[in-house]
């Protein structure tokens, strides 16, 4: 079984408590927040499990407060407007590939043979960039039975770190999914993949964690294509011994480069 994640420590700076906590005491008038001021209790960055957060603070596993918390902290809002734009990236996105796959026999173009078979762009997309940059799609898409409920399913089926559980053989066609973190499911019953997508991305901020390394390219992609977070230096992906950490991944970097100069030159 995978460890458990503990949010907080290192990973941790005062700005994102300061934010965390004061967003938490905004949102709830049930819970005592005495504790946390006076560092008994503490807040996510101290060492807790997500059963506990889950338990202590449920309004943050609810779609609505872990899109509220998202903003908070990074400013961006997930509204219409976003997921406007961001399924019009992710249909040039697709367009891309579409152009550049000349092998229906790859794993790309099966991908997109049943994309077009009547699958979700946005999660065609996806699955594209985790093939391109050769990410592990099961740490990202894991695959449960079409009508398995949270209590179905086993923790070590799950990564600990975030990720969509889907309900069904086929992400590109699926009803329903789940998003999960630390082994535990914390959204169930999502009817889309952009939404499962959203509350999944923004779970490793609201949480403080990092990017696993075999998943990094895919998710700084999203990071800074998707979501617009650029910052100018550092990055989310976890650091490996004697590997320097570039500022943007360049595969990243080249992808995106790619990408526009296809736009343009449509």
């Amino acid at each position: 079984m995978a460890n458990k994640l503990k949010h907080g420590g290192e990973l941790g700076s005062l700005e994102y408590l300061q934010a965390s906590v004061c967003f938490q005491k905004s949102m709830s008038t049930k819970q005592s927040w005495t504790s946390m001021s006076s560092g008994e209790g503490n807040s996510i960055q101290s060492g807790k499990e997500t059963k506990d957060l889950l338990d202590e603070w449920p309004y943050l596993f609810q779609p609505a407060g872990m899109k509220a918390h998202f903003k908070e902290l990074t400013g961006i809002d997930i509204n219409n407007s976003f997921e406007e734009s961001a399924s019009s990236k992710f249909r040039r996105i697709l367009d891309y590939f579409q152009f550049q796959c000349t092998e229906r026999a790859s794993r790309a173009g099966r991908i997109l043979t049943k994309y077009r078979a009547g699958g979700d762009h946005v999660c065609g997309a996806v699955m594209l960039l985790l093939t391109h940059f050769k990410n592990y799609q099961d740490h990202f898409l894991v695959m449960v039975e079409d009508t398995s409920v949270p209590s179905d399913i086993c923790s070590e089926q799950l990564p600990a770190t975030p990720c969509i559980v889907v309900c069904g053989e086929n992400p590109l066609t699926a009803s329903v999914y789940m998003v999960a973190v630390d082994q535990m499911i914390v959204n169930d019953h999502l009817l889309s993949f952009t939404e499962a997508l959203y509350l999944m991305f923004s779970l490793y901020y609201i949480l403080n964690i990092s990017y696993p390394v075999e998943l990094g390219a895919t998710l700084e992609f999203l990071q800074r294509c998707i979501f617009r977070i650029n910052p100018h230096k550092g990055t989310k992906v976890e650091k490996r011994e004697k590997k320097r950490a570039d500022s943007v991944n360049p595969r990243v970097l080249s992808l995106t480069s790619k990408i526009a100069a296809f736009d343009w030159g449509e």
